[in-house]
């Protein structure tokens, strides 16, 4: 550096690019001296910093800490956000020994503070294992079908080293990256027997997707949401959820007989559960069902839910059987199960609110005359059938025996029936004035 600055103030000029950082930054002339006389001036000299041999200066250093901070705190309050190529800054262990010698020994003040710059992002991405009973399970499950997957590694040389009594990383061990992927197919390949023996299986997995559904619903993951509500839909079909007490007694599904009123009356709640996800979020979300309702009414035997107690007391006649339960309520054809427990009253609304979206979608301007008069029908009925039911809704402060769930039910219910009121009217409100009033007097009570 002081030949440098000598070379410069003998030919009174600086070499292009060895000015200090203040005057780069301030576009001033230098004299390359340390200080220089401009940081002398300003009184800056601390800040007098040199580029030596393409060492970083310590403040570009601190300047790059602090944007890798600032990329993990904006990553950590907005984790939705799309993350672009500066959210996650790469790691680089050896930066800190390019260009240094191979026979440069690092002293214990380099071990110290690589130590702390490390330290975070190791805690951060240090891979976890599962218990070992479980890591046999994985692994024998995996090379049971290892050959078909192009498992070329020695198998029992493979699990030997693998069930080593040593921390994941651990040079005896195959590498990290091996094992996670290994796990994770044995965890797909044995998932149906970790699981086969549990007494509820099904219907706790089923109950497992209807939450996962709602949660990713809930946090705006729209195509999730959708991926847990078609297998929720899957499984309470395949386990014949909708033809409990059928009088067609239908072939027995995935499911054993119920072991009592109550189990029963679960299995009656979640085929009702699977319907109010996939209506209400159809319409929300303007797709079509799931569960084609149109094309399937007719095969939906399930007796409308009971309040959770009531099972327990009995009130489930045990001989009672049941046939078309949603095509007898959406027809307006009466039953002697009148479907009037909170929970029943929901389920009816989503239908309607979903039945209402449907015909609304439907109508297209143009139609043909035998086309027109169907639809001019269907809305009729649909229209008679959505008044009858909102006449027939219990106002919220009049449930016997309430409870805050079954009141927050209630109030949901009110507010979806009058929503398919709006939705259905909202094809001739702008022309028809009955249908204007009514459409506004259903969303004033909405």
């Amino acid at each position: 550096m002081a030949s440098t600055s000598r070379q410069s103030l003998d030919s009174g000029k600086l070499p292009r690019g060895q000015a200090c950082f203040s005057c780069k930054r301030r576009k001033r002339k230098c004299d390359g001296n340390l200080p220089c006389s401009q940081c002398s001036h300003l009184n800056i000299e601390d800040d007098c910093e040199y580029a030596d041999r393409g060492k970083r200066s310590l403040t570009h250093i601190l300047q790059e800490d602090i944007n890798r901070l600032e990329n993990r705190i904006h990553y950590l309050e907005h984790p939705r956000e799309p993350t672009g190529e500066r959210a996650f800054p790469l790691h680089q262990p050896y930066h800190a020994s390019i260009g240094r010698s191979k026979s440069t020994t690092p002293g214990p003040s380099h071990h110290r503070s690589s130590s702390r710059s490390s330290t975070p992002t190791q805690l951060w991405m240090t891979p976890s294992e599962p218990p070992r009973d479980l890591i046999v399970q994985l692994i024998d499950g995996f090379l049971a079908y290892s050959s078909e997957f192009g498992f070329f590694v020695n198998c029992a040389r493979f699990r030997q080293s693998a069930l080593l009594p040593f921390p994941i990383g651990h040079h005896s061990r195959p590498s990290p990256a091996l094992l996670s992927v290994v796990y994770l197919w044995g965890l797909h390949l044995t998932s149906k027997g970790l699981s086969g023996n549990h007494p509820h299986k099904v219907m706790h997995t089923l109950q497992a997707e209807v939450l996962l559904s709602y949660f990713f619903f809930s946090s705006s993951r729209a195509l999730e949401g959708k991926y847990h509500a078609s297998a929720a839909i899957s499984l309470s079909l395949s386990s014949s959820l909708h033809l409990i007490r059928s009088e067609n007694h239908p072939p027995p599904g995935l499911l054993p007989p119920p072991a009592d009123a109550v189990e029963e009356g679960e299995r009656i709640h979640a085929w009702w559960a699977v319907i109010l996800l996939d209506s209400a979020f159809a319409v929300g979300l303007c797709e079509t069902p799931g569960f084609a309702h149109r094309e399937s009414l007719s095969v939906v035997d399930t007796p409308w839910p009971l309040e959770f107690e009531d099972y327990a007391e009995g009130l489930l006649a045990p001989n009672a059987r049941y046939s078309q339960t949603i095509h007898n309520f959406v027809n307006g054809v009466p039953t002697f199960d009148a479907g009037m427990s909170t929970v029943a009253m929901l389920a009816k609304a989503s239908l309607l609110w979903l039945q209402a979206d449907e015909l609304a979608r439907s109508w297209k301007p143009g139609m043909s005359s035998t086309a027109a008069a169907t639809f001019n029908n269907d809305f009729k009925r649909l229209d008679g059938v959505i008044e009858r039911f909102r006449e027939s809704l219990v106002p919220p402060n009049q449930i016997p025996r309430p409870t805050p769930a079954m009141t927050r039910t209630l109030v949901v219910a009110h507010s979806i029936a009058h929503s398919a009121t709006v939705r259905l009217l909202s094809l001739f409100a702008h022309t028809d004035m009955l249908a204007k009033r009514r459409r506004l007097s259903a969303a004033r009570l909405g």
